[in-house]
């Protein structure tokens, strides 16, 4: 019975990395992510898969919320009634600073 238990115990800690895998696709840099897979012992291949699947998983889901996102907030907010009452309640100050300086002159060892 120490057997199954010992071979229950490496399933479950397996599926507990491949979901920490899975959710830390969206969530870690690519870097942590390759720190964390090749602590599972995996071919190189699978792990390259692993890798390019991650990538474009948190492609997908961070250009889905952020769509969202926006949905939410144009649903709710008029961009342009919030732009014309921005412009009516408030000043508009625009600082601008621009610097000329002469250059240096090329000496021949520039040449």
């Amino acid at each position: 019975m120490a057997a199954g238990d010992d071979l229950q115990s490496k399933a479950g800690d397996f599926v507990k990395k491949v979901l920490t895998v899975g959710v830390g696709a969206i969530f870690l840099t690519e870097e942590s992510l390759r720190t964390l897979v090749s602590e599972i012992k995996l071919p190189k291949e699978l792990l390259t898969g692993i890798l390019d699947s991650a990538g474009k998983t948190k492609s997908e889901f961070l250009t889905r919320l952020s769509n969202d996102i926006l949905e939410k907030v144009t649903s709710k907010v008029e961009p342009r009634e919030l732009i014309e009452e921005l412009l009516a309640r408030n000043e508009i100050e625009v600082n601008l600073r621009i610097n000329l300086k002469p250059r240096e002159p090329k000496r021949d060892s520039d040449l």
